[in-house]
């Protein structure tokens, strides 16, 4: 199991401010802009940094790690002598084996004697087939180049070879919450609602929602799919959302300091009225303009401490 703890360099019993810190720290000396060789290792704190950062994540990651360190492993002694045995011999079961292992040597010979002259008779059928085939074989070939030869020859264009396509794994699934920690980590109301988003815009989405004062939640919804998020804040919410397809973590921003978007068809749009208390479903859709606004990349990952509390 891969301990997160040991890639940020902390103790199991860290807390949010060291982690961050450890983030931080590590984000400057692997990150791909800076340490090209980092790429990999910089994936692993991230995925690190999100998880720890993260109550909810870091409570469940916390009950499978301690499972796992608590279970206990075998010994080398241990096996060693369960793997050892002790064998005593009497004279009897001596010329027992004795007596087996000349009968099995004599049996064995005859069998491989018996086995060589089969194989010695199966050649030979082999060979007399072939003498009585060919002639046979190369009549009939002669007999239908003759055949064929009145005919004129058609020209038939080869067809193209089929090429495989290689199988695309997408990057970025449903429960996927990006940008959570560029924002500043995802806020639960264990008291709160529940939010249903339906996709409808004909792209992927990445959905952010905000309060006046803080960044609550980001997650992913496919094309054509809906998302239910709950433990939201009893409060208006704002709402931001990323559409384009093809989701990679390679892909280049503006701002180099966030990791992943979508490599086609890029949009940025922010709900110009806010998400009441009342309201249990909202519906993104590229029919629904008044209710949706365009705006540019930087206003889409403006943080929220200097977020204009109107948007």
């Amino acid at each position: 199991m891969v301990n997160h703890y040991e890639i940020l360099g902390l103790k199991t019993s860290a807390g949010h401010a060291e982690i961050k810190t450890a983030f931080r720290r590590l984000a400057k000396q692997y990150h791909p802009d800076r340490n090209s060789a980092g790429k990999e290792h910089f994936e692993k704190i991230l995925l690190a940094y999100e998880t720890l950062s993260d109550p909810v994540l870091k409570s469940t990651y916390d009950y499978k790690l301690n499972y796992h360190l608590g279970q206990p492993q075998p010994s080398v002694t241990a096996r060693q002598s369960a793997g050892t045995k002790t064998w005593s011999f009497d004279e009897k079961e001596l010329k027992r084996r004795q007596y087996f292992n000349e009968h099995y040597k004599k049996n064995n010979k005859s069998t491989e004697q018996y086995n060589a002259e089969v194989e010695t008779h199966k050649t030979y059928n082999e060979y007399k087939y072939i003498l009585f085939a060919t002639p046979i074989a190369v009549g009939l070939f002669v007999l239908m180049m003759k055949l064929a030869m009145p005919a004129a020859p058609k020209l038939v264009k080869p067809a193209a070879p089929v090429q495989e396509q290689a199988v695309k794994h997408p990057e970025i699934k449903m429960g996927d919450m990006p940008y959570t920690a560029y924002f500043g980590g995802a806020h639960y109301d264990p008291k709160g609602r529940e939010l249903t988003v339906k996709n409808a815009t004909g792209s992927e989405v990445i959905v952010c929602l905000f309060t006046k004062s803080a960044f609550v939640r980001s997650f992913y919804i496919g094309k054509d799919y809906e998302a239910h998020v709950s433990q939201l804040p009893n409060a208006p919410l704002f709402m931001r959302y990323f559409s384009g397809t093809d989701f990679r973590f390679n892909a280049a921003l503006k701002d180099s300091t966030i990791s992943g978007a979508f490599a086609g068809n890029r949009q940025y749009f922010k709900m110009t009225p806010a998400i009441q208390k009342n309201s249990d479903t909202i519906m993104l859709s590229s029919a629904n303009g008044k209710q949706f606004t365009r705006i540019d990349e930087s206003a889409f990952f403006k943080r929220i401490n200097t977020h204009d509390k109107k948007n």
